[in-house]
């Protein structure tokens, strides 16, 4: 998927799979991508991402999160990215941190769609810092651009909402923690392409489960003018 193709997704739900990988696939049918976190699974992370690519016609993201972003990989940078590249085999997308020290390495080798990431844990960058992340992912060539930070107060979102509405690449946002737990669902009626969800546990701060996201989209409808 290039840029252009990328501009034309509508918000997709995608079901994070990560300790219980390859029993929570059977259940996340109702998600329309799924995420397998290649950090969190149990046992042979290539084995788990062969056997959920054989159960599942959904597309799926191939994610192996370094610890400076949330994740609980425990091995070397080079072995982070080299498995990342082995799964990028079965995945239709890969997703890498924009701050990864062999990021541009690595999408230089996968032939696959990449998914730049950038997540903050801890604080909420202003607009004007959060504007020059997101010309740092573009300028990576990223297929999709995601940018997950904090919001210490609820205005916090009304920033997220306004970089939403003024991007011109395919971008995710998400808010997390409580007081951007809303934002899950409401960021895609602003333009953020992806929302992620759980099936058994959350993987991320504030996350709703997939069964959650979809109650709240059906309530909500569609954005006007996305089908």
């Amino acid at each position: 998927m290039n840029k252009d193709e990328g501009m034309k997704l509508k918000p997709r739900i995608v079901a994070v799979l990560g300790k219980d990988a390859i029993r929570d696939v059977l259940q996340a049918s109702a998600a329309d991508m799924i995420e397998v976190r290649l950090d969190l699974v149990e046992g042979d992370p290539l084995e788990v991402m062969r056997s959920i690519r054989s159960a599942t016609s959904l597309p799926l993201i191939a994610t192996n999160r370094w610890s400076a972003e949330g994740g609980n990989f425990r091995g070397s940078e080079r072995e982070r990215i080299d498995l990342l590249i082995w799964a990028s085999e079965y995945a239709d997308f890969v997703d890498i941190e924009l701050r990864a020290e062999l990021k541009d390495e690595f999408l230089g080798k996968i032939e696959k769609p990449a998914i730049v990431s950038y997540h903050d844990f801890t604080r909420m960058p202003r607009i004007e810092e959060l504007r020059s992340t997101l010309r740092e992912i573009s300028e990576t060539g990223a297929s999709i651009a995601k940018i997950a930070v904090t919001p210490r107060r609820l205005r916090d979102n009304l920033t997220l909402l306004e970089l939403l509405l003024n991007a011109n690449t395919p971008l995710c946002v998400i808010a997390m923690g409580k007081l951007g737990r809303h934002m899950r669902a409401i960021a895609p009626i602003y333009g953020s392409v992806l929302t992620y969800g759980y099936i058994s546990e959350a993987t991320a701060p504030g996350q709703m489960s997939v069964g959650e996201l979809k109650q709240l989209q059906a309530l909500i409808g569609p954005p006007s003018g996305i089908s």
